[in-house]
């Protein structure tokens, strides 16, 4: 189980490659990173938002694992913030680092990586693809407003507008009243979009080993801070997670896709907000792509102990 998917992970995060030789090989410079990221962020998100829904039929107990979904783990998120602030409550104070490490305890991959892990640890399923676009929804709010204040230390930076009109959000919109109604994209068309959002996991790869090649990877990790946010990302917040869901009573199916989803890396998400809200990017950009690189063996450990415990 653990060498299966760990395989399965290196693979995705391999995708990163093309773009770290291109950079450190300087046919690419740090300046086209961010034309591949508007590509992530305006055209691979909100199309694999759109896709995510589309492949799966609504009935009502679907309907109400997203509700649960969506709920848990908009509280989680909230509790892991929470729980950081308060363990390392001093560190904060003097670290403002230390606010984005409790912001990416709480923010992950859940999209980009999320859904092709779900479809590979659980195949046939296309229900398991609207619990990580509930995720993602979560995620949007609370790093819009709470991680925002955490990241910035300032209310002023957030903002509803910003919430609502992203491209992540209206994808959403477009795409929820659909799947209730029971509306499907032409045939054509829907393989478009399911084209166009499995780029997600290339683009989202291909981005993250620019920077990689941008940066020195001896600066990432001796930077201390990044494991404390690995281990709250990568390690403690799956558990909390998977705690949460076993409080109530929902399937084997959507606990695994709960823990497997909580098991991302941080968010890129992370890092765009830093940069554009004044925050610590270097930080940001460390943990992003530590947690990235160390989740090559914790999402195999993590799902060969919950194999072990839960499904054996």
């Amino acid at each position: 189980m653990f060498t299966i998917t760990a395989l399965k992970v290196l693979l995705m995060i391999a995708y990163g490659v093309p773009g770290f030789i291109l950079v450190k090989t300087k046919a690419l410079g740090e300046q086209h990173i961010k034309a591949f990221a508007k590509m992530l962020l305006y055209v691979c998100q909100p199309a694999l938002a759109i896709y995510s829904f589309n492949g799966a039929d609504c009935t009502p107990r679907l309907l109400a694992d997203m509700g649960i979904f969506f709920g848990l783990t908009l509280f989680a998120q909230v509790a892991i913030i929470i729980l950081y602030s308060f363990i390392f409550k001093n560190k904060i104070k003097k670290d403002k680092a230390h606010k984005i490490c409790a912001v990416a305890g709480a923010c992950g991959n859940v999209g980009f990586l999320g859904i092709p892990l779900l479809e590979y640890l659980i195949p046939n399923n296309p229900d398991v693809l609207v619990y990580s676009a509930s995720f993602s929804m979560s995620m949007n709010i609370i790093a819009w407003t709470l991680g925002l204040v955490m990241i910035t230390g300032d209310k002023k930076y957030v903002s509803i507008r910003s919430l609502v009109a992203n491209p992540a959000t209206i994808a959403y919109v477009i795409a929820i009243p659909l799947f209730v109604l029971g509306i499907k994209l032409p045939n054509l068309f829907a393989e478009y979009i399911e084209m166009l959002g499995r780029m997600s996991t290339v683009v989202c790869m291909t981005v993250i080993g620019m920077r990689l090649g941008a940066k020195s990877l001896k600066r990432i990790f001796s930077d201390t801070r990044v494991y404390y946010a690995a281990v709250s990302k990568l390690i403690i917040f799956p558990f909390i997670g998977l705690a949460l869901f076993f409080i109530v009573p929902v399937s084997q199916t959507v606990r695994s896709a709960a823990f497997i989803l909580c098991s991302c890396p941080a968010a890129a998400m992370i890092q765009s907000l830093s940069e554009t809200h004044n925050g610590d990017s270097e930080a940001a950009a460390n943990i992003v792509l530590s947690t990235s690189l160390l989740c090559i063996v914790t999402i195999p450990l993590m799902w060969t102990l919950y194999n072990l415990l839960f499904l054996s």
